[in-house]
């Protein structure tokens, strides 16, 4: 009778702790959606890079003008899968999307000059 009830302990146990493993591994998958206050984003296609001069003058002027703005600038390359990820449908490279609140503010998408990227973003990013 013993060794029943030992037997009936141990698989209760083993029963309850693999259902809360499932339901901790569903919180881990959903932490990996993360909800983006603020965020600039630079989408890069390193096959174009002559493309995306003037944005690399654009977000270095920006980085001077708002440094804490762009301590967290996300460079993702159109050349992954995370891009979708991010954006679906993934701009145009190159691109530069502003977030808040999960919400793109402004997107400056494709052949711009530099004065062209910096007015949109620099206006949006004065709302933050």
């Amino acid at each position: 009778m013993k060794h029943i009830l030992t037997f009936l302990i141990l698989t209760s146990t083993m029963l309850l702790l693999t259902s809360c493993d499932d339901i901790s591994t569903d919180k881990v998958a959903l932490a990996q959606d993360q909800f983006i206050e603020k965020q600039v984003i630079f989408f890069t296609d390193e096959r174009n890079v002559s493309r995306e001069i003037p944005y690399y003058d654009a977000i270095i002027e920006l980085k001077k003008r708002y440094p804490d703005h762009f301590k967290q600038l996300k460079v993702v390359s159109l050349n992954t899968e995370a891009t979708t990820k991010i954006a679906d449908p993934p701009p145009a490279s190159p691109a530069i999307v502003v977030v808040e609140n999960n919400q793109i503010i402004c997107k400056v998408e494709g052949h711009k000059s530099k004065e062209n990227i910096i007015q949109p973003v620099t206006k949006a990013i004065k709302s933050w």
